[in-house]
Protein backbone atom coordinates (compact mmCIF):
# COMPACT_ATOMS: atom_id res chain seq x y z
CA UNK A 1 0.00 0.00 0.00
CA UNK A 2 1.37 3.38 -0.61
CA UNK A 3 1.86 5.68 1.65
CA UNK A 4 -0.11 8.61 2.31
CA UNK A 5 1.03 12.06 1.79
CA UNK A 6 1.65 13.95 4.85
CA UNK A 7 -0.81 16.76 5.35
CA UNK A 8 0.79 20.25 4.47
CA UNK A 9 0.04 23.11 7.20
CA UNK A 10 1.93 25.74 5.22
CA UNK A 11 -1.44 28.05 4.17
CA UNK A 12 -3.06 27.20 7.72
CA UNK A 13 0.11 28.60 9.60
CA UNK A 14 0.58 31.63 7.40
CA UNK A 15 -3.05 32.23 7.24
CA UNK A 16 -2.71 32.19 11.69
CA UNK A 17 0.56 34.61 11.68
CA UNK A 18 -1.48 37.16 9.52
CA UNK A 19 -4.43 36.88 12.00
CA UNK A 20 -1.91 37.51 14.53
CA UNK A 21 0.06 40.57 13.26
CA UNK A 22 -3.55 42.08 12.28
CA UNK A 23 -5.11 41.61 16.26
CA UNK A 24 -1.25 43.29 17.21
CA UNK A 25 -1.85 45.78 14.89
CA UNK A 26 -5.34 46.65 16.25
CA UNK A 27 -4.24 46.56 19.89
CA UNK A 28 -1.16 48.73 19.46
CA UNK A 29 -0.98 52.60 19.78
CA UNK A 30 0.11 54.82 17.42
CA UNK A 31 3.44 55.20 18.17
CA UNK A 32 3.85 51.31 17.82
CA UNK A 33 1.82 51.26 14.58
CA UNK A 34 4.43 53.41 12.89
CA UNK A 35 6.62 51.35 14.00
CA UNK A 36 5.00 47.91 13.11
CA UNK A 37 4.07 49.43 9.46
CA UNK A 38 6.59 48.54 7.70
CA UNK A 39 6.54 44.66 8.42
CA UNK A 40 3.26 44.42 7.85
CA UNK A 41 2.97 41.74 4.60
CA UNK A 42 0.68 42.58 1.25
CA UNK A 43 -2.03 40.02 0.90
CA UNK A 44 -5.12 39.39 -1.17
CA UNK A 45 -8.19 39.79 0.62
CA UNK A 46 -11.34 39.05 -0.01
CA UNK A 47 -15.04 40.15 0.42
CA UNK A 48 -18.30 39.70 -1.26
CA UNK A 49 -17.13 38.10 -3.98
CA UNK A 50 -14.63 40.69 -4.77
CA UNK A 51 -10.66 40.01 -4.62
CA UNK A 52 -8.09 43.14 -4.03
CA UNK A 53 -4.47 42.89 -3.37
CA UNK A 54 -3.34 45.57 -0.78
CA UNK A 55 -0.13 46.78 0.69
CA UNK A 56 -0.71 48.07 4.47
CA UNK A 57 2.24 49.63 4.33
CA UNK A 58 2.01 52.82 2.22
CA UNK A 59 -1.70 53.12 2.03
CA UNK A 60 -4.27 53.85 4.32
CA UNK A 61 -7.00 51.93 2.55
CA UNK A 62 -4.98 49.35 1.79
CA UNK A 63 -4.11 48.92 5.32
CA UNK A 64 -7.81 48.90 6.59
CA UNK A 65 -8.59 46.78 4.12
CA UNK A 66 -5.56 44.06 5.11
CA UNK A 67 -6.64 44.81 8.71
CA UNK A 68 -10.59 44.73 8.80
CA UNK A 69 -11.56 42.75 5.67
CA UNK A 70 -13.23 45.63 3.44
CA UNK A 71 -12.78 48.85 2.45
CA UNK A 72 -12.92 51.94 4.83
CA UNK A 73 -15.90 53.71 3.65
CA UNK A 74 -18.02 51.24 3.69
CA UNK A 75 -21.48 53.21 3.79
CA UNK A 76 -20.44 55.75 0.95
CA UNK A 77 -19.87 52.37 -1.16
CA UNK A 78 -23.02 51.02 -0.33
CA UNK A 79 -24.88 54.01 -1.19
CA UNK A 80 -23.58 54.04 -4.88
CA UNK A 81 -23.26 50.49 -5.25
CA UNK A 82 -27.63 50.69 -5.08
CA UNK A 83 -27.46 53.08 -7.92
CA UNK A 84 -25.32 50.80 -10.36
CA UNK A 85 -26.28 47.39 -9.36
CA UNK A 86 -28.03 45.33 -12.29
CA UNK A 87 -27.74 48.84 -14.79
CA UNK A 88 -26.09 49.79 -17.29
CA UNK A 89 -23.68 52.76 -15.70
CA UNK A 90 -21.26 54.95 -16.94
CA UNK A 91 -18.92 55.53 -13.49
CA UNK A 92 -16.30 57.90 -12.87
CA UNK A 93 -13.88 57.03 -10.21
CA UNK A 94 -11.89 60.41 -9.71
CA UNK A 95 -8.82 59.55 -6.87
CA UNK A 96 -9.36 56.18 -7.83
CA UNK A 97 -6.45 55.28 -5.32
CA UNK A 98 -6.11 50.99 -5.09
CA UNK A 99 -10.22 50.28 -6.58
CA UNK A 100 -11.98 50.60 -3.73
CA UNK A 101 -14.70 51.72 -5.12
CA UNK A 102 -14.02 51.26 -8.90
CA UNK A 103 -13.87 47.65 -8.50
CA UNK A 104 -16.83 47.03 -6.32
CA UNK A 105 -18.90 49.15 -8.79
CA UNK A 106 -17.83 47.33 -11.59
CA UNK A 107 -18.97 43.71 -10.42
CA UNK A 108 -22.30 45.28 -9.36
CA UNK A 109 -22.93 47.13 -12.68
CA UNK A 110 -24.68 45.35 -15.39
CA UNK A 111 -24.01 44.66 -19.03
CA UNK A 112 -22.31 47.36 -21.16
CA UNK A 113 -21.52 49.41 -18.13
CA UNK A 114 -17.92 51.70 -18.44
CA UNK A 115 -15.80 52.48 -14.81
CA UNK A 116 -12.97 55.17 -16.02
CA UNK A 117 -10.83 55.70 -13.30
CA UNK A 118 -8.38 58.34 -12.47
CA UNK A 119 -5.66 58.22 -10.68
CA UNK A 120 -1.83 60.05 -10.87
CA UNK A 121 0.27 58.33 -8.37
CA UNK A 122 2.06 55.97 -10.36
CA UNK A 123 2.52 53.51 -7.59
CA UNK A 124 -1.23 53.12 -6.90
CA UNK A 125 -1.95 52.96 -11.14
CA UNK A 126 -0.01 49.41 -10.88
CA UNK A 127 -1.83 48.49 -7.90
CA UNK A 128 -5.45 49.72 -9.52
CA UNK A 129 -4.29 47.83 -12.89
CA UNK A 130 -3.63 44.51 -10.99
CA UNK A 131 -6.80 44.55 -9.10
CA UNK A 132 -8.86 45.14 -12.30
CA UNK A 133 -7.19 42.36 -13.78
CA UNK A 134 -7.45 40.16 -10.07
CA UNK A 135 -11.59 40.21 -10.67
CA UNK A 136 -11.61 39.74 -14.45
CA UNK A 137 -12.65 43.57 -15.15
CA UNK A 138 -10.14 44.73 -17.78
CA UNK A 139 -13.20 44.82 -20.38
CA UNK A 140 -15.05 47.60 -18.10
CA UNK A 141 -12.76 49.58 -16.81
CA UNK A 142 -10.19 51.90 -18.20
CA UNK A 143 -7.26 53.85 -16.14
CA UNK A 144 -6.67 57.17 -17.09
CA UNK A 145 -3.39 57.91 -15.21
CA UNK A 146 -3.57 61.62 -15.20
CA UNK A 147 -5.30 64.15 -12.26
CA UNK A 148 -7.69 66.73 -13.00
CA UNK A 149 -8.22 70.51 -13.61
CA UNK A 150 -8.99 72.94 -15.97
CA UNK A 151 -7.00 72.66 -18.70
CA UNK A 152 -4.42 70.20 -19.99
CA UNK A 153 -0.68 70.42 -18.93
CA UNK A 154 0.98 69.06 -15.81
CA UNK A 155 1.08 69.52 -12.40
CA UNK A 156 2.85 68.29 -9.16
CA UNK A 157 1.87 65.18 -7.36
CA UNK A 158 2.75 66.10 -3.98
CA UNK A 159 3.61 62.65 -1.86
CA UNK A 160 2.23 62.38 2.03
CA UNK A 161 4.21 60.32 4.35
CA UNK A 162 3.83 57.09 4.27
CA UNK A 163 0.00 57.45 2.62
CA UNK A 164 0.07 57.48 -1.05
CA UNK A 165 -3.93 57.85 -0.78
CA UNK A 166 -3.57 61.55 0.37
CA UNK A 167 -1.01 62.45 -2.49
CA UNK A 168 -2.34 65.95 -3.34
CA UNK A 169 -1.49 68.53 -6.17
CA UNK A 170 -2.46 71.14 -3.10
CA UNK A 171 0.69 71.50 -1.23
CA UNK A 172 1.81 69.59 1.59
CA UNK A 173 3.35 70.56 5.18
CA UNK A 174 6.96 69.97 4.91
CA UNK A 175 7.32 67.86 7.95
CA UNK A 176 4.47 65.49 6.55
CA UNK A 177 6.03 65.72 2.70
CA UNK A 178 7.78 62.86 1.33
CA UNK A 179 8.50 63.66 -2.75
CA UNK A 180 5.87 64.59 -5.23
CA UNK A 181 6.07 63.29 -9.15
CA UNK A 182 5.01 65.52 -12.23
CA UNK A 183 1.81 63.99 -13.60
CA UNK A 184 -0.47 64.84 -16.64
CA UNK A 185 -3.40 66.93 -15.97
CA UNK A 186 -6.70 66.87 -18.58
CA UNK A 187 -10.08 68.20 -18.24
CA UNK A 188 -13.17 66.10 -17.08
CA UNK A 189 -14.93 67.22 -19.90
CA UNK A 190 -12.69 65.13 -22.21
CA UNK A 191 -14.28 62.18 -20.94
CA UNK A 192 -17.98 63.01 -20.21
CA UNK A 193 -19.29 62.24 -23.59
CA UNK A 194 -18.67 58.56 -22.97
CA UNK A 195 -21.31 59.17 -21.05
CA UNK A 196 -24.19 58.66 -23.89
CA UNK A 197 -26.08 55.26 -23.95
CA UNK A 198 -25.84 54.55 -20.37
CA UNK A 199 -29.10 53.77 -17.61
CA UNK A 200 -27.50 55.43 -15.29
CA UNK A 201 -24.16 58.04 -14.52
CA UNK A 202 -22.38 57.86 -11.39
CA UNK A 203 -19.65 60.39 -9.80
CA UNK A 204 -17.31 59.93 -7.09
CA UNK A 205 -14.33 62.59 -6.43
CA UNK A 206 -11.76 62.34 -3.64
CA UNK A 207 -8.58 64.40 -4.79
CA UNK A 208 -7.69 65.56 -1.13
CA UNK A 209 -8.81 69.06 -1.36
CA UNK A 210 -8.70 70.06 -4.93
CA UNK A 211 -12.21 69.19 -6.02
CA UNK A 212 -13.05 72.50 -7.13
CA UNK A 213 -9.98 72.42 -9.61
CA UNK A 214 -11.27 68.87 -11.10
CA UNK A 215 -14.99 69.48 -11.00
CA UNK A 216 -15.74 72.88 -11.12
CA UNK A 217 -15.44 73.13 -14.56
CA UNK A 218 -17.87 70.62 -15.29
CA UNK A 219 -20.50 72.32 -13.06
CA UNK A 220 -19.41 75.15 -14.56
CA UNK A 221 -20.00 74.55 -18.72
CA UNK A 222 -23.52 73.84 -18.10
CA UNK A 223 -23.86 70.62 -20.08
CA UNK A 224 -23.65 66.89 -19.35
CA UNK A 225 -24.20 66.30 -15.47
CA UNK A 226 -24.33 62.71 -13.66
CA UNK A 227 -27.00 61.54 -11.98
CA UNK A 228 -25.51 60.74 -8.68
CA UNK A 229 -21.98 62.57 -7.11
CA UNK A 230 -20.55 61.33 -4.29
CA UNK A 231 -18.00 64.25 -2.87
CA UNK A 232 -15.36 64.24 -0.44
CA UNK A 233 -16.16 67.21 1.50
CA UNK A 234 -14.26 66.81 4.41
CA UNK A 235 -11.81 70.17 2.91
CA UNK A 236 -14.54 71.80 2.02
CA UNK A 237 -13.72 74.90 4.76
CA UNK A 238 -10.37 75.22 2.78
CA UNK A 239 -12.01 75.22 -1.25
CA UNK A 240 -11.33 78.33 -2.91
CA UNK A 241 -14.31 78.56 -4.73
CA UNK A 242 -18.02 77.79 -3.67
CA UNK A 243 -18.05 74.06 -4.96
CA UNK A 244 -21.42 72.84 -2.67
CA UNK A 245 -23.25 76.15 -4.08
CA UNK A 246 -22.20 75.26 -7.51
CA UNK A 247 -23.85 71.86 -7.08
CA UNK A 248 -27.30 72.59 -5.06
CA UNK A 249 -27.61 75.78 -7.44
CA UNK A 250 -28.04 72.55 -10.56
CA UNK A 251 -30.57 70.92 -8.67
CA UNK A 252 -28.52 68.34 -6.61
CA UNK A 253 -29.09 67.67 -3.01
CA UNK A 254 -27.54 66.15 -0.42
CA UNK A 255 -29.03 62.75 0.26
CA UNK A 256 -26.29 61.36 2.77
CA UNK A 257 -23.55 62.54 4.76
CA UNK A 258 -21.09 59.52 5.46
CA UNK A 259 -17.28 59.12 6.19
CA UNK A 260 -16.45 62.95 4.86
CA UNK A 261 -18.85 61.78 1.81
CA UNK A 262 -21.36 63.92 0.92
CA UNK A 263 -24.18 62.12 -1.49
CA UNK A 264 -25.45 64.37 -3.92
CA UNK A 265 -28.43 62.97 -6.15
CA UNK A 266 -29.90 64.96 -8.96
Amino acid sequence: MNALPHPTFEPVAESLTLEAMRAAFRAADRPLRQKLMAALPPAVVEFAGIRMYVDPRDNYTDRMIWLYGQPPEMKSLTALTEVVEGKNAFILDIGANCGAFAVPLAVAAGKGSRVIAFEPNPVMIGRLGHNVQLNGLGHMVRIEGCALGAERGEAMLNFHGNNFGQASLLPVKRRSRSGGRLVPVRPLLDFVEEAAGHDVSVLKIDVEGAEPAALGPLLAAGGWLPDVMLVETDHAADWDSNLLGMIEGLGFRAAMQAEQNTLFVR
